[in-house]
């Protein structure tokens, strides 16, 4: 059963909320705990159920069976379409950029930190100028939880087959500054010092936006690690759309 982002954070809220109150719920308890029509509610209990997050009994009461928390890749989709509006936003046009999910591709690249959750390939061209720009972006996505400098390390180790490395958080700017003050300031000061950037994916249960926080620097393509990098993590299909730009 694949279901939404806005299903399993309420299937998280739904965790929480039966947690917390320290015995059994019925659906209509839970709805109304939570403030939302029990419609709502169905996606969400039924994937609970399914992967024994959650136990039905009889008079459709609900009870937690084990910890749930929202894996880092529920978000990869979200944020693919709000970087997508962002490169859109700043005059790309669909066919001059496109996104891949590079995270579990089978590839010769080895070691912690090596392999980019999302990779961004632009090729554009001027009308008055000579050459054409290309660049491979790649973004490191983290859970809300997981919104810390550590990110901005993993997103750095990148850095030297792409030509610009960013660290990418499923949060409200508000939010996040008001939660953890701390870490705000430091992944800021810390991407200002590297030169990566923060890319803060805003609403993103229901309406992902991307805001560009911080632009990352833009370093100087190295051809050859570039080249292999890409011949190790990108897919035939985006393999044969760079072969058509040459």
């Amino acid at each position: 059963m694949s279901v939404a982002l806005e299903a399993l954070y309420l299937l998280d809220q739904i965790v929480k909320t039966i947690s917390s109150n320290g015995a059994s719920l019925t659906k209509t308890k839970i709805s109304r705990l939570l403030g939302r029509d029990p419609k709502e509610l169905v996606d969400a209990l039924e994937h609970g159920c399914e992967k024994k997050i959650l136990i039905w009994s009889e008079g459709n009461w609900y009870n937690v069976k084990k910890d749930f928390i929202i894996a880092e890749d529920a978000f990869y989709p979200a944020a693919e379409a709000g970087l997508k509006r962002l490169w859109q936003d700043e005059n790309f046009h669909d066919n001059e950029f496109f996104i891949e999910n590079t995270s579990r591709k089978d590839s010769k690249i080895v070691g912690p930190w090596t392999r980019p959750d999302l990779t961004l390939i632009s090729h554009k061209k001027y009308p008055w100028t000579i050459g054409r720009e290309f660049d491979v972006v790649t973004f490191e996505i983290k859970r809300p939880d997981s919104c810390n400098v550590i990110a901005v390390f993993e997103a750095l180790s990148h850095a030297s087959a792409a030509t610009k490395a960013y660290a990418v958080f499923p949060v409200d700017h508000a939010t996040w500054r008001k939660d953890n003050p701390a870490q705000e300031s430091r992944v800021m000061d810390e991407c200002s010092k590297h030169g990566i950037g923060l890319i803060l994916i805003e609403d993103v249960y229901v309406a992902p936006r991307a805001v560009h926080l911080i632009k990352a620097q833009k370093r100087e393509i190295d051809h050859e690690r570039c080249s292999d990098f890409l011949g190790a993590v990108m897919s035939e299909n985006a393999k044969s759309r760079l072969s058509e730009w040459k």
